[in-house]
């Protein structure tokens, strides 16, 4: 077997969706409001086109995940899926039965499976009336949402407030709740409601006023807040954008030199180009060569995944020693996986991958993982002290490569739990369901972690746990970094 160890982002439908919050650019295309009344009525479904679209969810993830069990018995989901079902009824809206449904895939409890949002969402929030949740939220720490900014007429809350509930709904229990649909860690899939707290409340139809209680300065206060239109909103938070602390800049790819001799390499996605990828390290090394840093920070913080390899080849410039990537790999050969590939390769992939497309369907293929080897001799090997930064966002193929570093002792690891178990699942396929068109996405491959013990649950864990206030402008975990 030669596998793939690849990983597709998980930004697929959902997160096109997010209305670029952080950065206050939008688009307003709105021109009146008689625009509102050319929103065409919702759908309706019959009963029967919701059950099928629940048996092909149901029959799809049987066919293409390695372990869809891991974290349900099969008792125990046919269970849920038979409560889903008894719930469906004829006339439902996409609105009405996407949560429903949701819950089939954030059964699976992995980061890489989701059920995404509705296509005609986004159109369907900035056309209608007065209908959104007027708060920006920077994170949730655990407990409660942290404020970023109020959108609302009332402007009461201020940046910093912690939320403690919401409409009766404590933070941690909306969390929960708002993520039915999606597997993972919680801090992993806080990030996402953070990111899409609007078309979240609208689609678990938790509407204004919204009645909030909050702490400011240890003190409990509560308000309530009017649903604003998405004009009003943009409007609201564009006036008071300059007043906000600095979102982080997140190029993908970042280098500079901080002060006290230390060299500071960001890398936010292992999307780039191989070749592109391998330039920039040769460019990166090469100045550290010149240099000579007492310390190399790489910040993995905000890195969702892409491509493992890319991890590999930057562990060539910081460590001589063996390693792996990961500790096996199951593979599940299905149908719609050699579709899917065949679909990215013109129809190549059955020439390409025959020790795929030869096995057959329902089949695992499974391996233990190479050997640790040690990396090719690198001129540009850099034999500096090496600290990397992870946190929840560190997800996908950053957590393979902060896992790598963790289990062979590589660098030293500071900040925060990364977004997922080092036992994790990836190589994502995204299937369309028939009738309502829904589409989720989840795994087809599931990754041993490095060291091979597949029993373990634990995330990727820091030498060093250090907690960020992402509304101060120190950076308390790079901070921290600089003193080691």
């Amino acid at each position: 077997m030669q596998p793939i160890i690849t990983f597709n982002r998980l930004s697929i439908m959902k997160y096109l969706i997010t209305f670029l919050l952080l950065s206050f650019i939008f688009s307003v295309e709105l021109a009146t409001a008689s625009a509102i009344d050319t929103v065409p009525k919702e759908k309706q479904y019959s009963k029967k086109e919701l059950s099928d679209d629940v048996s092909y969810l149901v029959h799809s993830i049987t066919d293409v995940h390695p372990n869809m069990y891991h974290s349900i018995t099969p008792n125990q989901y046919k269970k849920l899926t038979d409560s889903v079902l008894a719930n469906l009824h004829d006339g439902m809206t996409a609105k009405q039965a996407w949560p429903l449904i949701g819950r089939l895939i954030g059964a699976l409890n992995e980061g890489h499976s989701s059920l995404n949002f509705p296509e005609n969402l986004t159109a369907t929030l900035k056309a209608g009336r007065n209908i959104l949740f007027p708060v920006l939220i920077s994170e949730f720490d655990g407990q409660y949402f942290i404020v970023r900014a109020d959108g609302s007429a009332e402007d009461v809350l201020l940046t910093g407030d912690k939320i403690i509930s919401i409409n009766g709904i404590s933070s941690s229990r909306l969390v929960d709740l708002l993520s039915s649909n999606t597997g993972g860690l919680k801090l992993w899939r806080s990030n996402d409601i953070c990111r899409n707290m609007i078309p979240y409340l609208e689609m678990y139809n938790i509407h204004g006023p919204y009645h909030i209680t909050y702490t400011r300065g240890g003190k409990l206060d509560s308000t309530s807040l009017k649903a604003v239109s998405f004009p009003d909103y943009v409007g609201h938070l564009k006036a008071k954008a300059g007043k906000l602390p600095k979102a982080p800049v997140t190029a993908d790819l970042a280098f500079n030199y901080l002060e006290g001799n230390k060299a500071y390499l960001g890398i936010n996605s292992l999307t780039a180009d191989t070749a592109k990828f391998k330039h920039f390290l040769d460019s990166v090394f090469t100045s550290i060569k010149q240099t000579k840093p007492a310390s190399l920070i790489i910040d993995l913080r905000r890195n969702g995944g892409g491509n493992s390899a890319l991890g590999a080849m930057l562990l060539g410039y910081i460590t001589d020693r063996p390693f792996r990537m990961t500790g096996g790999v199951k593979w599940k050969v299905s149908q719609e996986y050699k579709d899917e590939l065949n679909k990215r390769s013109n129809g190549d992939a059955a020439k390409q991958m025959d020790y795929y497309f030869s096995k057959a369907n329902g089949s695992v293929l499974e391996d233990d993982g190479v050997a640790p080897q040690k990396p090719a001799k690198n001129d540009l090997f850099y034999k500096g002290k090496v600290i990397v930064l992870i946190g929840s966002r560190t997800f996908s193929s950053a957590n393979m490569l902060a896992n790598t570093i963790q289990d062979y002792k590589l660098a030293t690891l500071v900040g925060e739990p990364s977004g997922e178990p080092a036992n994790d699942y990836g190589e994502l396929i995204t299937i369309k369901l028939p009738n309502t068109g829904f589409t989720f996405t989840t795994s087809v491959k599931q990754f041993v972690r490095a060291n091979g013990d597949a029993k373990d649950p634990h995330p990727v864990l820091p030498a060093y746990t250090i907690h960020g206030a992402p509304l101060t402008p120190a950076d308390e975990v790079l901070e921290f970094a600089k003193k080691l």
